[in-house]
């Protein structure tokens, strides 16, 4: 069975005009097929892919023109693509075969259209880091830090003191850390992503001045606390990007926020009437100049 939309569908789901109408295809009376008694034509098989599929294909053309803009494919792209592909076939020798069964007339096809694109975003995810800066820094306060948790308050007096008086992180950590501690001293990157922290401490590491031991002991807000020194390594974006990108890349979150921002940039809209209200109903982000949308749905929530 082909997977694949016809380009006359895809052409449709993609016309833009002034105000919200429903969307048709040219020739839509043209027949395509009969069975028995029954005759499907253009207009039918437009509306049926519009219906199941059509959500989802206006948001992969999106892509794709986004592609061209922003990482337009380079010769290491396809190279990267093509050993995808050959892995895919060391797997499953019969991978050629079985892509015709799906709507590919060759491998080539395949690597172009689906496994080129998915590099293709990966680099795009990396790019929205630097374009993106000001929000991921807001959203996850990004910094890379020295942290211990600690076996206790008292214990965590003794090991800010430690670090205030040269000792290392590790050798801090090898006298006072709790049995159980996930944060053992060893650098790593700190987000909002890691729950188990003080948000104090999140925060004082993302807005310090200069680094070096953090001049206080954190705890958490629970019952039975737990407690942190820390030392501040660097909360320098710039210099932390490429090691923010790994670590926040498979983050669900920014992967659509990657998508809205650069959606927002090149003025996204949706005119057909049918597309829109799904998006409305499911995905109000992706209505990108109808910011009201996605509000209303957040206070909802």
């Amino acid at each position: 069975m082909n997977r694949k939309a016809p380009l006359f569908v895809l052409s449709a789901l993609l016309l833009t005009g002034c105000t919200a109408h429903t969307t048709q295809v040219n020739d839509e009376s043209e027949k395509l097929m009969t069975i028995g008694d029954t005759t499907y034509t253009k207009g039918d098989e437009y509306t049926m892919v519009k219906k199941s599929n059509g959500p989802a294909l206006v948001i992969q053309q999106a892509q794709s023109i986004i592609y061209e803009k922003e990482v337009p494919a380079t010769d290491e792209m396809k190279k990267q693509a093509q050993e995808q592909f050959d892995e895919i076939v060391k797997a499953n020798p019969d991978s050629e075969k079985q892509l015709k069964t799906l709507g590919y007339e060759s491998k080539d096809e395949y690597i172009e259209k689906v496994l080129l694109p998915a590099v293709q975003a990966q680099e795009l995810m990396k790019k929205y880091f630097t374009d993106d800066q000001d929000t991921i820094e807001e959203q996850y306060k990004p910094s890379v830090a020295q942290i211990i948790q600690c076996k206790n308050e008292d214990a965590a007096k003794k090991a800010l003191q430690a670090l205030k008086d040269g000792k290392s992180a590790q050798e801090v950590a090898e006298q006072y850390m709790a049995d159980q501690a996930t944060y053992k001293g060893d650098e790593a990157l700190v987000t909002t992503n890691d729950t188990a922290l003080p948000t104090r401490l999140i925060n004082a590491l993302a807005t310090a001045k200069n680094p070096g031991v953090m001049d206080e002991v954190y705890a958490t807000d629970d019952d039975e606390p737990s407690y942190f020194v820390a030392v501040l390594v660097s909360n320098n974006y710039e210099e932390n990007v490429d090691r923010i990108a790994e670590t926040l890349g498979s983050d669900s979150s920014l992967s659509k926020g990657c998508l809205v921002y650069y959606l927002t940039k090149y003025d996204f809209e949706v005119h057909d009437q049918d597309l829109f209200d799904y998006y409305k109903n499911n995905s109000p982000e992706y209505l990108v100049t109808r910011p009201d949308l996605t509000e209303t749905a957040q206070e909802t929530d």
